[in-house]
């Protein structure tokens, strides 16, 4: 982590949204706000990538006015490349049905709580504090799947399972032993483990879009605390990170804030790099 900086020329900005942009309260700080439009009066690009889907996203590109200049949205922790005017899916990588039974299975013989995200719904397999939890943060609906093996018939952008967080990290660990090779395994919270299509990654979704915008990834600067945002972190020239992030992530930065996601941290980075 490397705490001097200077002023760098940044043409994409890609931001994480709970615990980095959002408040506790699921808002952006006006300061947050003032700072990217100014970022964005400049040319540069302003993507928004996180764990949720559209439908929980659409409301913070609108906020942002994201949806209006035609940028984009890395969703799904990597497996979603959304174009933000439209809601249109440029790239959407799935879990093979047949693996998701399977999982579903051992995860079921297990007793943990899991969901499926099917268009802007959260299915649980029964209902519980985790889904409930997920509803509150994500603002979308959740239902109790009414039939298993008709909603494990189609292929899943991810597996999401839900628990106490020793519990949901030693999961973490045995499925990376696994299927680890066969999936992507992250942590979105402690609570929160993610099972994912393999290439489903905040970082490398993220190289993917900067080809197609022709930008070089020592010109993108990005900010995350958690970590399914440590591929982001270390792949961009400047990986970034709230002074409230996962000690993980802060110690592959190479500019952590003094501020927290509550004390306007992504304004205060971008204050430092961008506009120094």
């Amino acid at each position: 982590m490397h705490q001097s900086v200077q002023k760098a020329q940044i043409r994409l900005i890609a931001l994480d949204l709970d615990d980095t942009l959002l408040r506790a309260d699921l808002s952006i700080s006006e300061e947050n706000k003032r700072a990217l439009q100014r970022a964005e009066n400049r040319g540069i690009h302003i993507v928004l990538a996180s764990g949720r889907n559209y439908f929980s996203m659409r409301r913070y590109a609108e906020e942002l006015s994201i949806h209006r200049r035609g940028d984009y949205l890395i969703g799904s922790n990597g497996a979603q490349l959304i174009r933000a005017s439209t809601g249109t899916l440029l790239e959407d990588l799935k879990l093979p049905a047949e693996f998701c039974r399977s999982i579903a299975a051992d995860l079921e013989r297990q007793g943990y709580a899991w969901q499926l995200y099917i268009e802007g719904t959260i299915y649980c397999n029964r209902m519980n504090e985790w889904a409930i939890t997920d509803h509150r943060l994500s603002g979308l609906p959740v239902e109790v799947i009414s039939d298993v093996d008709a909603i494990l018939s189609q292929d899943q952008t991810k597996i999401v399972v839900g628990g106490e967080p020793r519990r949901i990290e030693a999961l973490y660990r045995e499925l990376q032993g696994h299927i680890g090779s066969r999936a992507e395994i992250v942590t979105s919270k402690p609570y929160f483990l993610e099972i994912l299509p393999k290439g489903a990654d905040k970082g490398v979704a993220l190289e993917r879009l900067a080809k197609r915008l022709r930008i070089g990834m020592e010109s993108v600067l990005a900010v995350g605390d958690a970590r399914n945002d440590l591929s982001m972190i270390q792949k961009v020239g400047w990986g970034c990170a709230p002074a409230n992030a996962d000690e993980g992530v802060k110690a592959v930065a190479r500019f952590v804030s003094k501020k927290t996601n509550e004390e306007d941290a992504v304004a205060d980075i971008l204050e430092h790099i961008v506009f120094g």
